[in-house]
């Protein structure tokens, strides 16, 4: 397996997840916005909540970045098209693939880290990183 296909399978298994009471999800929702731009990602305005991604133009060129969703008491981080990390794509961004894997995976960490902080006994909390 190449090592581009071996960060592919990772990103593919970051999925965070957090049932908290709606009124607590937005404040949580703004230390996940910051964790992401704590490690260079940006926060981008999406249907079901944000994008959160290290340029505009690997957005429109489709490469990996995390999304945030909110579903009712739901706070979710996943990351889209992890399967489209490309070395060539990456470079038209001005990145390599590398640097946006590792990027994605830290922001991840640090998300991961938000919700354990924001997590409640009783209330729902499931990780998967790599």
């Amino acid at each position: 397996m190449s090592e581009i296909e071996d960060m592919r399978q990772r990103l593919a298994k970051i999925h965070l997840t957090l049932k908290a009471p709606p009124k607590r999800i937005e404040k949580i929702l703004g230390e996940v916005i910051e964790a992401g731009r704590s490690v260079g990602l940006s926060p981008e305005r999406r249907a079901e909540g944000y994008a959160l991604i290290p340029s505009r133009e690997a957005a429109v060129i489709g490469l990996p970045h995390l999304r945030v969703a909110i579903i009712s008491d739901l706070l979710t981080v996943w990351v889209r098209a992890p399967y489209s990390l490309d070395e060539e794509r990456c470079m038209i961004a001005g990145i390599n693939a590398g640097e946006l894997y590792e990027m994605i995976l830290a922001g991840a960490m640090r998300i991961a880290e938000v919700m354990r902080k924001n997590s409640s006994s009783g209330e729902f909390l499931q990780i998967s990183l790599p």
